[in-house]
């Protein structure tokens, strides 16, 4: 961040209350004593547990959601915008003008990519209104039979493509749209001679929105089952604008809902989501044809949501479809279930012909995720059994707790009835395994979903990473504390808590030379969400806060948390010098650094102490 945009951003707080920007979308919040309190708006609840602090310029959900920040942070999250966005808006709310940060070539780029938009938009526009010509009558028919309604297929723009090959080309030419931006845009193509023509012809066209409600690519089904080589579904190609693994079919429509409710459903098709939504199951979406990747993740996570339940078909490729699904989510806070439909019913069948009310008893009584993997290997022989176990090995390798990953590991020895060292032993080896798996071009039962596997995090690494977030929270409410931070700030090799911990160091060098520990001073926090800017890691300051603020002696808690994360490094220095003398014969030299290894105690070998999301998650054995 240059210093330009760091002053806007100080000036923009200056004029802004952070009770004020929230009070325009929380009309409820109410003052009591320091604080100002309301429900949250970002989950149901009827005890108020979202607070908001003037005086540090902060807010806080202390809640199911656990989620906090800064005035620009509370933007993001109710306006559903990134930081930029969040900023532009304080800015033209405040009267403070931006430094412009793009380059003539980002300004250039901005200005094409409209052009795309654009030439999407006119399409899907196009589309819509040629569903309703005699040449689309196919189309509405298979709609209609479907079971759809007038209303749900204007609310999703669902159209038609014309069969002949230039239809859309020509009509954007005659509107003044340019070859370049409909190739850009995965709408035509170039054959050999260099002629012009439509990618997508006589299908089915189903809009796929960004959260914006921007068109950013479609999705066509062919009408006639005549051809075994024409794909039923042709979604377009990548574009600058159109990944597949970033985007959520329908989520621009179910958010407000999710935000509310807390409750994301996730199925298959299209016309599953537009069947749930006519009847009134506005939470639900659909990944567009491929596993769970990260970017789905960030986007369930943005989007509220405490619970995904899974709706596949039950058969072989619905499962591997709620393995891939897993492996994607399974690195979120949130309770994750499975739900299966009696019989081979397509989901849109059983809601047009039923309406809701079965489909909500079946979501009244999921199968924990866990519960769904194990019943899965139980169905298979013993000795397919012990083969099958890694996809399931691999999920719980996903899991971001090593004591999670350990409860897990335990059950699913235990229900299976094998000896835990050997599962152990297993899920430890599974990264080898899975190199020679892919060097042997052998397809492992998730591919896509496993293939870029975490390595598990160990136990004491779990435990330093805890205890760094504890010197973080305590350095945040006191400005002595932060000062003593600056030589520990190399030793942590988390990155997101590494970035905290230097700029809550540079704040605190700025607080000038002399702090009086018989008169505590306050760190500002607000200074820090300045100096953080938009990196991730600022979305740790609040739940590190408020764990600190709970504790009965924080000289205590950061001595001991300072002891542990300094003690855990000469354990580590010492194991590296270990390995070396390893490789030669100073039997003298090896005997003295194992005493010494010995020697070093570790203040808190099972702390309690939790961070990040932890101080308001409760793991759930088998559901998250």
């Amino acid at each position: 961040m240059n210093d330009d945009l760091r002053r806007a951003i100080d000036e923009i707080k200056l004029r802004t209350s952070v009770e004020d920007v929230v009070r325009e979308r929380v009309p409820s919040l109410r003052k009591r004593g320091r604080l100002w309190e309301a429900c949250c708006p970002f989950h149901e609840e009827k005890t108020p547990s979202f607070k908001v602090d003037p005086q540090r310029g902060t807010w806080h959900c202390f809640g199911a959601c656990a989620t906090g920040g800064d005035a620009i942070r509370f933007v993001e999250r109710s306006q559903n915008v990134d930081f930029i966005e969040a900023l532009r808006y304080l800015a033209a709310r405040s009267g403070v003008t931006l430094p412009d940060r793009r380059t003539e070539r980002d300004r250039a780029e901005d200005v094409e990519r409209e052009q795309v938009y654009g030439a999407l938009a006119r399409a899907s526009d196009f589309y819509r209104r040629a569903l309703h010509t005699p040449q689309g009558a196919p189309a509405l028919d298979y709609l209609r039979s479907r079971g759809l309604e007038r209303a749900t297929i204007d609310a999703f723009g669902v159209g038609y493509a014309p069969a002949g090959g230039e239809v859309l080309s020509e009509r954007a030419r005659s509107a003044g749209v340019g070859e370049e931006w409909l190739i850009r845009a995965g709408l035509a193509r170039k054959d050999e001679r260099g002629r012009i023509y439509d990618f997508f012809r006589d299908r089915l066209m189903i809009p796929i929105r960004d959260l914006k409600g921007r068109v950013v690519g479609f999705g066509g089904r062919r009408l006639s089952d005549g051809d075994p080589r024409n794909p039923k579904y042709v979604n377009t190609s990548e574009t600058e604008i159109f990944h597949k693994g970033r985007l959520i079919y329908a989520l621009d429509l179910a958010l407000e809902h999710v935000r509310r409710s807390g409750h994301l459903m996730l199925v298959e098709g299209y016309t599953d989501v537009m069947a749930a939504h006519q009847v009134g199951l506005r939470t639900v979406v659909a990944v567009l044809g491929t596993a769970t990747t990260d970017e789905h993740a960030g986007l369930v996570r943005k989007s509220g949501a405490r619970r995904v339940s899974l709706v596949f078909d039950g058969d072989e490729a619905g499962r591997k479809a709620t393995y891939k699904a897993l492996a994607g989510l399974l690195s979120l806070e949130v309770e994750i279930d499975v739900v299966r439909i009696p019989g081979d019913e397509d989901p849109c069948d059983l809601l047009i012909r039923e309406g809701a009310a079965p489909m909500e008893a079946l979501l009244a009584q999921p199968t924990p995720w866990f519960d769904f993997v194990v019943a899965g290997l139980l169905e298979l022989a013993p000795t397919q059994r012990a083969r099958a176990i890694d996809a399931a090995l691999e999920l719980v390798a996903r899991l971001p707790r090593a004591l999670d990953r350990d409860a897990h590991l335990a059950l699913l020895a235990e229900r299976l009835g094998f000896p835990l060292d050997g599962v152990r032993m297993q899920f430890e080896t599974l990264p080898t395994r899975a190199r020679e798996r892919q060097r042997a071009a052998v397809a492992a039962p998730v591919p896509e979903a496993v293939r870029d596997a975490e390595p598990v995090r160990s136990r004491d690494d779990e435990l330093v990473r805890r205890a760094f977030g504890e010197l973080a929270g305590v350095a945040m409410l006191e400005a002595r504390f932060a000062r003593e931070l600056a030589p520990l700030v190399e030793l942590c090799r988390d990155a997101d808590e590494h970035t905290l911990l230097a700029a809550i160091a540079r704040v605190a060098a700025g607080l000038g030379p002399e702090l009086d520990p018989e008169r505590p001073v306050e760190f500002p926090v607000q200074a820090l969400y300045t100096e953080l800017g938009e990196h991730p890691a600022r979305l740790l300051v609040m739940s590190l806060l408020d764990h600190a603020e709970r504790a009965e002696d924080r000289d205590t808690l950061f001595e001991e948390a300072r002891a542990y994360v300094e003690r855990a490094q000469d354990k580590r220095r010492i194991e590296s010098e270990r390995r070396l003398l390893g490789k030669g014969d100073d039997g003298e030299r090896m005997a003295e650094l194992y005493e010494r290894f010995r020697r070093i105690k570790v203040p808190r070998t099972d702390p309690t102490t939790v961070t990040h999301a932890e101080s308001h998650t409760e793991t759930q054995t088998g559901r998250r």
